[in-house]
């Protein structure tokens, strides 16, 4: 007979919810009595109606001590053979399971000390219905079952620390056992629906025998062992108790450093938490000893390994691969850095081939050139320069037709003068007509504009509107080459 166990009583709940628990404890103590009247009919459908009614809601609510009494008790008066059979095989194997459980977590105890945990470790049994599900599963005997072995780990943590705390020790775990990865069990990021919360693995400990090790905190604990109630007791700390991390992804570094990212995470975002130079290297990782891109999604407890390229550069689309802040804005600055150093490079070009053709190299001049070819900025047509998009060659004959006379317009003069429109003039102490003159492409000055005028090396004066794209940048660093200009009707 296992140790009576109660149902904890109501701090503050429904009482609807109070029915059920009082619906439950009287089930319990039914079950425990039910050995006297010996086999009878009675007394499997008590136990039928209770492994198809009561268990379940036991289990919804949280109570897993009452689940598990109930489920042995249901099938010791189900079905007794079996049951007697498994509870046989286990007491046989008590002894060598104590002192294979004792052997394990000795080293453990050692480890989780070192690290600074305060913590209770226990061995903890297998139920005889979960023996007999795994047998009914598995189709095998007993003998068979390859995860008899567990213990549970309860750390005394603060509640601000009670995730990292449990996801250290998993990783303090692993590090000495090799875990089986499709037996992680996370229920810290999203605790059940009635309010479990713990971190189960399966690793292969000595002997090559497999050992359930189920992480939580003395709160997670007290859930897990009295239900729903034990919430209530625990909502006046943080008035939340039920609180669920879905915003966050807990992995590991390849030396068991533990990293806190946000749900969705990928391998990009994980390189860039590490440093930004593994981040703009980063050609892919390693998990579980498969190689993943860079777009490969993180789960909860995986250890991931940066795969990085001397020559790897972040590119425009990497944006669209993560969901960090710190990512996506290391992300822009490199790329803004890549540009810069382009337009750098292709400025230089350019500015070395003209220098070689005997031509001025003139902000305004290239500024035209670039709006000639569709670039919205200079520094665009310096990165197509720098990057091989654009042949030199061909800039050079674009640029020596910037400033070839337009069909609308003609020349008398040495002025271009607008047909049937107003003529131009300079409001400075020259002779106009000993001067060439002409209007800018970059800004297309029309009559009525207010204008001024731009001394150029080799092309006279520019007339440009005063609201021209390159107009600030001339006043400023051009300002004694600047004529004011005006435009006055034409003479008949």
């Amino acid at each position: 007979m296992q140790p009576k166990i109660a149902i904890l009583g109501f701090m503050a709940a429904e009482d609807s919810n109070k029915v059920l628990y009082d619906i439950l404890n009287e089930r319990l103590e039914l079950l425990r009595t039910l050995d006297k009247e010996g086999d009878s009919d009675r007394r499997r459908h008590v136990a039928r109606e209770t492994s198809a009614l009561h268990a379940p809601l036991a289990h919804r609510l949280g109570l897993y001590a009452i689940k598990t009494e109930m489920e042995d008790l249901a099938l010791k008066f189900t079905d007794y053979k079996t049951y007697k059979y498994i509870a046989h095989a286990l007491n046989e194997k008590k002894a060598q399971r104590d002192a294979y459980i004792a052997a394990f977590i000795t080293p453990l105890e050692e480890k989780l000390k070192a690290h600074g945990f305060t913590f209770t470790i226990k061995g903890r049994p297998k139920s005889i219905h979960s023996i007999y599900n795994k047998m009914q599963a598995q189709r095998c005997d007993v003998d068979r079952i390859y995860d008899l072995f567990a213990i549970r780990i309860i750390l005394d943590s603060p509640l601000d620390r009670e995730k990292l705390d449990c996801w250290q020790v998993y990783s303090l775990i692993t590090d000495m056992y090799r875990p089986n990865p499709k037996r992680l069990r996370d229920w810290l990021s999203v605790p059940k629906e009635n309010g479990y919360e713990s971190l189960h693995t399966t690793v292969l400990g000595p002997e090559e025998k497999w050992v359930e090790v189920q992480i939580r905190t003395r709160r997670m604990d007290e859930v897990a062992e009295k239900g729903v109630a034990a919430h209530w007791s625990y909502k006046g700390v943080n008035g939340n108790a039920m609180n669920t991390d879905k915003q966050s992804v807990y992995v590991f570094t390849p030396t068991g450093d533990l990293k806190r990212l946000a749900a969705g995470s990928t391998v990009l975002d994980f390189a860039f938490s590490i440093h930004s130079d593994v981040g703009c290297k980063c050609v892919g990782g390693r998990i579980r000893n498969q190689n993943v891109s860079i777009r490969q999604k993180l789960q909860n407890g995986d250890q991931v390994e940066i795969l990085t390229s001397p020559n790897q550069k972040p590119t425009a689309d990497w944006l669209n691969a993560v969901v960090t802040s710190k990512a996506k804005n290391k992300i822009r600055q490199a790329l803004k850095e890549v540009e810069y150093r382009n337009a750098a490079e292709g400025r230089e070009m350019l500015e070395r081939r003209f220098k070689n053709w005997k031509i001025d190299f003139e902000e305004g001049d290239i500024s035209r050139l670039a709006l000639k070819l569709g670039y919205k900025v200079t520094n665009d047509l310096y990165q197509s320069i720098a990057l091989g998009k654009e042949d030199i060659l061909r800039l050079k004959d674009v640029f020596l037709t910037l400033d070839a006379p337009n069909p609308d317009f003609q020349r008398s003069e040495h002025v271009y003068v607008p047909k049937n429109l107003e003529a131009l003039a300079l409001e400075v102490d020259i002779d106009v007509k000993s001067v060439d003159y002409n209007l800018a492409k970059c800004c297309d000055p029309q009559p009525g504009d207010a204008i001024f005028g731009f001394i150029s090396i080799n092309n006279g004066i520019r007339i440009h509107r005063c609201d021209c794209p390159n107009a600030d940048n001339m006043r400023e660093r051009y300002a004694y080459r600047i004529l004011p200009a005006r435009w006055k009707k034409k003479k008949e």
